[in-house]
């Protein structure tokens, strides 16, 4: 009975090191979005919130998704122009 538990625990060790190795050699694509927000109201604030904890949640859901949303928040400062130059000028884009 000691030799059987012995394979066993070999046979579990040996798939449990295949599979932490297939998750440390699995590329995480990274896909950076832009998201402008007015931040000076309660709005924006709800908003860059609700942005983070939906983009959380569904990477708790769905783990073994590889491809990872990069949120860039820039506050447009109520004013158009400063929200074009926000989204414009990102170093990503």
């Amino acid at each position: 009975m000691a030799t059987g538990v012995k394979i066993t625990m070999f046979l579990f060790l040996a798939f449990s090191s295949a599979v932490a190795q297939n998750v440390r050699e699995s590329k995480v694509e990274e896909f950076h979005v832009g998201v402008v927000l007015d931040l000076g109201t309660t709005v924006g604030k709800v908003a860059n919130t609700s942005i983070s904890i939906a983009v959380e949640d569904f990477y708790a859901v769905h783990p073994n998704y590889t491809t990872r949303l990069i949120l860039h928040v820039r506050d447009s400062m109520s004013d158009d122009v400063q929200a074009a130059y926000a989204g414009k000028f990102h170093p990503h884009l």
